[in-house]
């Protein structure tokens, strides 16, 4: 190639060519010319083609009819950037062929070209992870089963974990190390790292565990120790939990499989209990009316288990004759929970008046004999 150039052009001079065909830095300077060239095409190209994938993407008729589809999550994503590098990498590989690049140089080229085309190709591979992600949600939301809502996330970061290893491995091989003998020559090395990461290691069995076991899922109101709040996410270390003071706390899983978990999220009825406290003045007749009538109410109440219904005149306390109140509500969400309690503690209240049924508060009678010194009550 190189003779066939310099003999069928009469554009240079004689001194001209001779500086072409000469060598430097274990190359003839033509060579480095078209390398110089071929690299600045490549850098004025790659957002050039870009662009043109990025119009072609938008212009696609597929994604708007098939928005749910692998293709359409894919092309939703950012391919073009990576893509496009892919191309004019490929591009300068060509280019090297043609010249023929010789010595340490070729190989120092291919290894660099190469590197670059497995960083590409993992972040392609990570917006494909991403794409057959949200295929598999949605196919994980059709179904009554919470397992799969769980497994997806988890399966997902799983996999880009693995692209990125792998492609870090494979990249590594590209500048022409042996991988194989680079992670059997760690030695002490490995197991120092070993060591260092059995945190991570409990943490990650601890998120296997609580995946088949799952004892709650995300969106369940869950105590665990002192801590209480809705899962929010159920990662690979550890378990973010939204408390109800709106914070986040972040709980190791290695501890999630090993405490005591209260899942308050799956109770098929919850628990109302309440003391009302009537005074003293209250005749023992309208007492019994007034247990009677908002037992009726309470049973009558859509979201109640009339089964589960207490009204009944139970204490006499300090300062008051007490009524327990004790019912369930089926509900599943804590807000239903405080809407529909207090839908039936306002009902109470109407009962209360429309009877003249008083409650009592704290009070204290105290009796004063004429002629004797009261001391003083602190």
């Amino acid at each position: 190639m190189e003779k066939f150039i310099f003999e069928q052009t009469t554009l240079f001079s004689e001194d001209i060519i001779a500086l072409l065909k000469s060598t430097v830095f274990v190359m003839p300077n033509w060579k480095w010319g078209v390398l110089a060239i071929a690299l600045s095409v490549g850098f004025v190209l790659r957002p050039l083609i870009q662009f043109i994938l990025k119009e072609i993407k938008k212009h696609n008729p597929f994604i708007k009819k098939y928005p749910k589809s692998f293709s359409a999550y894919l092309l939703n994503q950012k391919i073009e950037h990576p893509t496009a590098w892919l191309l004019v990498i490929f591009f300068w590989f060509g280019i090297g062929d043609a010249i023929t690049l010789t010595g340490k140089f070729e190989v120092y080229y291919n290894h660099f070209l190469r590197g670059l085309v497995a960083i590409y190709v993992i972040r392609l591979l990570y917006y494909c992870v991403d794409a057959m992600s949200n295929v598999f949600a949605d196919m994980a939301a059709k179904t009554e089963s919470t397992y799969d809502d769980q497994l997806v996330p988890f399966a997902s970061k799983t996999l880009k974990v693995l692209v990125v290893v792998l492609g870090v491995l494979i990249a590594l091989q590209s500048f022409g190390l042996n991988v194989m003998s680079l992670l059997a020559g760690l030695g002490l090395g490995g197991l120092a790292l070993a060591l260092a990461a059995q945190d991570t290691a409990a943490n990650l069995f601890g998120s296997i565990t609580i995946l088949f076991d799952h004892p709650f899922k995300v969106g369940d109101w869950v105590k665990v120790k002192d801590m209480e709040g809705t899962v929010e996410e159920i990662g690979f270390r550890s378990t973010r939990i939204r408390t109800f003071y709106n914070s986040v706390i972040t709980i190791p899983n290695a501890m999630m499989a090993k405490e005591t978990i209260d899942n308050m999220g799956i109770r098929p009825f919850r628990r109302i209990r309440q003391i009302l406290g009537l005074t003293y003045e209250t005749p023992p007749e309208k007492i019994e009316q007034f247990c009677d009538q908002v037992r009726y109410m309470i049973k009558q109440h859509p979201k109640v288990n009339p089964d589960t219904v207490t009204v009944n005149f139970n204490n006499y306390n300090a300062s008051s004759l007490d009524v327990l109140v004790n019912f369930h509500l089926q509900v599943f969400t804590g807000a239903e929970e405080l809407q529909h309690q207090q839908a039936v503690f306002v009902e109470i209240l109407k009962i209360a008046a429309s009877m003249e049924v008083d409650f009592a508060y704290p009070t204290q009678t105290v009796y004063h004999k004429k002629g004797e010194a009261v001391p003083p009550t602190f």
